[in-house]
């Protein structure tokens, strides 16, 4: 039975340390994007050439979804001037917001505009959007190409609650805190068994032993003392009972004693008569 419990704690340990690292992992890819979109300038999270993306509006359905993550493909500006209609683009739209970076928008090039000056621009649709855009997008405003395959659903939201302040303390900086706290408690419990592993170790068995070994002696000892004040009663009354009896002779001989001086005395007028 004590081996089955102790199977059965391994494997729960084992599960929990590979769900924690699986989260551990999880906090480090989030923390790496988080920064890696503070560090450029478009605001995108960048990595190997890769930009990730979060689709916030219904424009491009049911070819990407809000909520969907899209993972596009860097451009150079040789590859942002040769672009093809059909092509899918998250391109710079818009004025600088207040953070000095423009809005995004991940459309369809429907057409491409070559000027007299030899500048490259795109007109683009939404694929959920009934009219195209409005105004053409220049080259240089591209950022990135994208397809249909490069979609993950439904992690980007996910993904923008915890670039939030708010998400990435409760979801990444807490459990990591509580995660760091619980590998100390393990290291010092380790640590506690290897400085007393020469020490004799009590198990359940020694436990019940010594339980019972405390239970019989306390029933010895009740025992004994049951015995003693036995012994001591039965003293006490066979004390008693002697002390009566020699009360009792004594009365006896002292009524014997009696009548033997009454007889000297009756005797003596005799005695003078003579």
């Amino acid at each position: 039975m004590e081996s089955g419990k102790s199977n059965v704690k391994k494997v729960l340990g084992i599960i929990g340390n590979v769900l924690i690292w699986v989260f551990v992992v999880f906090a480090v890819v989030v923390t790496v994007l988080a920064f890696a979109a503070q560090a450029n300038a478009d605001g995108i999270p960048s990595i190997g050439g890769k930009a990730i993306l979060t689709v916030q509006t219904p424009s491009m359905e049911p070819t990407f979804k809000v909520g969907d993550i899209i993972i596009g493909t860097k451009l150079s500006p040789e590859q942002m001037k040769d672009m093809k209609v059909g092509d899918i683009i998250t391109y710079a739209a818009g004025d600088l917001d207040g953070d000095g970076v423009r809005d995004l928008n991940t459309h369809r090039i429907t057409e491409v505009i070559t000027g007299e000056d030899g500048e490259v621009s795109y007109r683009t649709k939404g694929d959920g959007n009934i009219a195209a855009d409005t105004t053409p997008v220049s080259w240089q405003y591209v950022i990135c190409k994208c397809t249909e395959k490069d979609r993950i659903p439904a992690l980007g939201s996910v993904l923008n609650f915890l670039q939030q302040p708010t998400g990435f303390l409760v979801v990444v900086v807490l459990p990591l805190v509580l995660f760091f706290v619980y590998e100390l408690v393990v290291f010092f419990r380790k640590l506690y068994e290897v400085k007393n592993s020469g020490k004799k170790q009590i198990t359940a068995a020694d436990e019940e032993l010594i339980r019972q070994r405390a239970i019989e002696e306390y029933i010895r000892q009740q025992q004994a003392q049951k015995e003693a004040e036995e012994a001591e009663s039965k003293s006490a009354e066979e004390a008693a009972a002697q002390e009566t009896a020699e009360e009792t002779l004594a009365e006896e001989a002292s009524v014997e004693e009696a009548p033997a001086e009454e007889t000297q005395t009756e005797e003596a007028p005799k005695t003078d008569a003579e």
